[in-house]
């Protein structure tokens, strides 16, 4: 038996009764074991709903720079923030869950402002799934390649220089594949042995990659041990990128280093276009700009400014700018919202039922998005 860890580990926290998958790296994936071996599982784990009472909140207003990771108090709102498409509806999109072919259409990053990518397949085992896209001002779908085998990265594929890049398991080795945004045939464009660990007993655990693309070249990080490798992306003899050991790829152009908080993120980020590395504050989630400090508030990384968040439990931040929390109302009610620390705004994503199950809401580095009727809803920065 061979176990294979996936492109990026999935966390589950339960969040008033709500389910909330978050795709950062944040440390050593879980393994998980494949039916057949090339085919992902879902990851994650599940954690407990955090039921302590709220307390009364004060208005969001920007404060002094916090001096610890002191704990939040709860905080109950006067009302429960209006729908998100209705506070920001540029940064919405409602997306059919079923593609052209009238199989499942899974999101998994835009192509540009306009243009969605996703991974459809069958239901089971689906020896040849395929890439579309979703034109959102055409409301239109389009096939663009056919997959010879199901891959454990379209957990995460990246886009850039014209092509979308992914990786596959061949036998003991990776694949690194891509094909032009536009549709093809898809190409191999470096193979490498796959890091893995030694199992006679229980099975091989087997290591995935991050992948990027940018500035002409294919960058990628074992899940393992990081350390971020480049190749051209028109191919040849991939070398290692200076100074990166120990580092997992985040999001163009930045890598990182696994934080060791509850919360999970990264740290010690750098920029592999221009080699600028950032600071870290202590005990803070961060993305390149903001943080996530003191279990309520967010603050500039420099800390030029902090911003009491209008309500509890912040699970994640989101392409720089989203932060999903809980509010509570002075009547009790709940609703998972969206704090947008671009334009100060809150928007509604859903009320909570105690006695209801609610949506999955699925995040990773650039956008968030969860089932309503027969669409994807999908909040993204572009």
């Amino acid at each position: 038996m061979v176990q294979v860890v996936a492109v990026a580990a999935g966390l589950v926290l339960v969040v008033w009764g709500s389910a909330v998958v978050t795709r950062w790296v944040s440390g050593p994936p879980p393994a998980a074991t494949p039916q057949p071996a090339n085919t992902p599982q879902p990851a994650g784990t599940p954690q407990p709903a955090d039921t302590s009472q709220p307390a009364d909140t004060p208005p969001a207003t920007a404060t002094t720079r916090p001096t610890s990771r002191e704990p939040a108090t709860r905080r109950v709102v006067k009302e429960i923030a209006p729908p998100l498409e209705q506070v920001l509806p540029s940064v919405v999109a409602e997306v059919p869950r079923k593609a052209g072919n009238g199989e499942a259409f899974t999101p998994k990053t835009f192509i540009d402002e306009r243009t969605l990518l996703g991974y459809v397949s069958k239901k089971g085992y689906d020896p040849a799934p395929e890439w579309w896209v979703y034109h959102l001002e055409s409301r239109a779908f389009q096939r663009l390649a056919t997959l010879d085998r199901p891959v454990a990265p379209v957990e995460s594929p990246a886009v850039g220089e014209g092509v979308i890049v992914w990786f596959k398991y061949a036998k003991r080795n990776i694949d690194i594949m891509a094909v032009p945004v536009t549709g093809g045939t898809p190409r191999r464009v470096v193979s490498f042995e796959a890091e893995r660990d030694v199992d006679k007993v229980n099975g091989d655990t087997v290591y995935g990659v991050d992948v990027a693309v940018g500035d002409g070249k294919v960058f990628w990080s074992s899940t393992k041990s990081g350390g971020v490798h480049q190749v051209a992306l028109s191919g040849g003899e991939p070398s290692a990128v200076p100074g990166t050991e120990g580092l997992r790829l985040f999001r163009w152009p930045w890598a990182g280093r696994s934080a060791d908080i509850p919360m999970g993120g990264m740290t010690e980020l750098v920029d592999l276009s221009t080699g600028e590395r950032l600071d870290d504050p202590a005990q803070a989630l961060c993305d390149v700009t903001w943080c996530l400090v003191g279990g309520d508030r967010a603050m500039l990384r420099d800390g030029g400014r902090v911003v009491d968040l209008p309500g509890n439990s912040p699970r994640s931040l989101v392409a720089d700018r989203f932060v999903t929390i809980s509010q509570t109302d002075e009547r009790g009610r709940k609703a998972q919202v969206i704090f947008d620390l671009a334009t100060s705004k809150a928007g509604r994503l859903w009320m909570q039922d105690d006695h209801k199950a609610s949506p999955t809401l699925y995040t990773d580095s650039e956008m968030l998005y969860f089932k309503r009727g027969d669409k994807w809803f999908v909040i993204h920065d572009r």
